[in-house]
Order: structure tokens, then sequence, then C-alpha cells
């Protein structure tokens, strides 16, 4: 009798394997600009070059990866969901260059700073005054970042300081309370409780308002402390920045951090105090497992000294 077993070394030449690094170049070129001759000018390759690495990525994995719609491919849904792996390498593979250019200026004094939007043109600028007059031949890198992307910028080494409305959880990171703010109301001059000498909350919440979403942490504040009901907010934004230029169109009031009241053009809009007493906190975020620069240091020293002076005025 004849021996029909399968032979192991033929199944293991027969299974499905996985993409090399170029593979997965092609396949993201080609799932980013959507056609073969996009990512063949993309890649700096020619079209056939493209399509055969295509098919060999096709027999590596033993399934297809697009069909053809017109002119087109049509990603099957093994595609999309290898593209969702594919868009984290890609996006780890930017942090690692980042990371090596940082390091590639490693004379270069450079200080990486990633701050919520309502101390962008406000507190961020002051401290960095104050830093430069200590450093001036330091470098700032400086960008803006949701309260949700901070901890990212911070633990992929984008960032070395954070300035954040909310502490970080996050036991990677360590934060440091700098000082609060106190809350106040901003509106349009014409608005019907511009005459008010305080605004009480619930008063404000049967009037045209700008509220902003129960996941950040002003939403939080206004829901939880001062007992509003954000969803008849006429308008929601995820910014006080973004908030106040809604005021200044006559769209309605907003509660804001006194830290952004530098950007209310005097005559277009009233400041009162609210009727309870709510602040926000101001923390600075940086990593709990690397030591930070000097620089770093000053930065967040000198940002703790413009708040405290800010407190001290109020």
């Amino acid at each position: 009798m004849s021996d029909h077993s399968p032979d192991p070394g033929a199944e293991a030449a027969n299974a499905p394997r996985g993409l090399n690094m170029r593979q997965l170049e092609v396949f993201h070129a080609i799932m980013t600009t959507g056609s073969l001759s996009g990512a063949a000018l993309a890649l700096h390759v020619s079209q056939p070059a493209l399509s055969r690495t295509l098919s060999h990525c096709e027999v590596r994995l033993g399934y297809p990866l697009f069909e053809r719609v017109g002119r087109r491919l049509q990603p099957t849904p093994e595609a999309l969901r290898l593209h969702e792996e594919a868009r984290d390498v890609y996006r780890g593979l930017d942090r690692l260059n980042t990371l090596a250019q940082r390091m590639g200026t490693a004379g270069v004094d450079t200080l990486h700073i990633a701050a919520s939007a309502t101390f962008a043109t406000t507190l961020i600028p002051q401290a960095l005054r104050q830093l430069m007059r200590h450093s001036p031949g330091a470098r700032i890198d400086f960008r803006t970042a949701t309260y949700d992307e901070l901890p990212e910028h911070l633990l992929s080494g984008q960032a070395e300081v954070g300035v954040s409305l909310v502490q970080s959880d996050h036991p990677g990171l360590k934060s440091r309370l700098l000082g609060r703010q106190p809350l106040l109301c901003v509106l349009p001059a014409d608005h019907p409780l511009a005459g008010e000498p305080c605004i009480d909350p619930q008063q404000l919440c049967r009037s045209a308002w700008i509220g902003y979403p129960p996941d950040t942490p002003l939403g939080r504040t206004c829901e939880r402390l001062l007992g509003m009901d954000i969803a008849c907010a006429s308008i929601q934004v995820r910014s006080p920045v973004i908030a106040l230029s809604c005021v200044q169109m006559g769209l309605g009031a907003a509660i804001v951090s006194a830290s952004c009241l530098s950007l209310v053009p005097p005559g277009d809009c009233v400041t009162r105090p609210l009727a309870v007493v709510a602040d926000s906190d101001i923390w600075a975020i940086t990593s709990a497992r690397l030591s930070g620069s000097a620089l770093a240091q000053n930065f967040v020293d000198a940002l703790y000294a413009v708040i405290q002076r800010l407190e001290r005025a109020a």
C-alpha cells in the first residue's frame, strides 16, 4: 500500500506567510493612493514591478488583497483590517524618525513642548519669554494638543513637557500642579445677561451659550461642579479658544479660564464672575521614567512663576 501521508516540508512551503517590510511598504502605498499608478509614483518604481510585488504579497498571504473595480483597486475586507495595523506601524516609524532626528541634534539645546490650546497664546508665551532671558541660545519646538493627545506625545518622545487642564493617570507619566485659574463667564456686549454683576450657571443655561462636550475637562466641570445641563448648549466646542471666537461673533456666552481673557478684545465682550466659585487646574506633565533636561525644568519653573504671579494679581 502506498504511503499518501502529507509531506511536512511541502506543507511548510505552501503555508501562508507574513509580509516583509518592502511588501508592507507597497501594500501601504496602494492603500493610501488607491491605485497601482499612484503607488508607483509615490515609491518611484514602475507599475509592472509594483504589480508583481502585489502578486507576491497575495501568494505569501494566501488570499487576495484587492479586487479590480474599473480602473481602481477595491480593498478586500482582509486588506482593510491589515491596513489598520499597517497605519500603526507607520505611525511608530514616524515617532522613531522624530526621535532619531532629535538625537542627531543632541548638541543643540531644544525643548519640545505640547500644550492645550487654552494656554497656547497666553501662559506658554509668557513662560517662554522668561525662559529665553535665562537661556537665550535655547530652541523651542512648541505644538498644541488636546488633553487626550498629550500622553501619546510625551510617551513617544515627541514632547518633553506637556501642559494640561487635567492630571495624567498614566503610570509612565507624572504630573505637577502649577496652579489654578478661576472660571469666568464671557458674554457678547448685547447678551441679555451682560448687565448682571455675576452669572448664575443655571440662568446661563436658559440663554444662548457655548458649551463643551462631557468628555472634555471644561465639559465635566460645567456638568458636575456647576450643575449645568451641557446638552442644552446652543453650540458645543472642544476648546475655550474656539468658544471665545463664537462669543466674539455674538453666538452666545461661554465659561472660560481666566488665562484666556487676554484673547478678548475690549469692547466686543464683557466678563463677569460666576455666582458659583470654580477653578481650572493647570498641570505640567513629564515622563516618570526619564529624568528631564535642565531646560525642561527651567521652563516648568518659569510657567509656575507666571501662574503664581497671575494668581496674586487676581
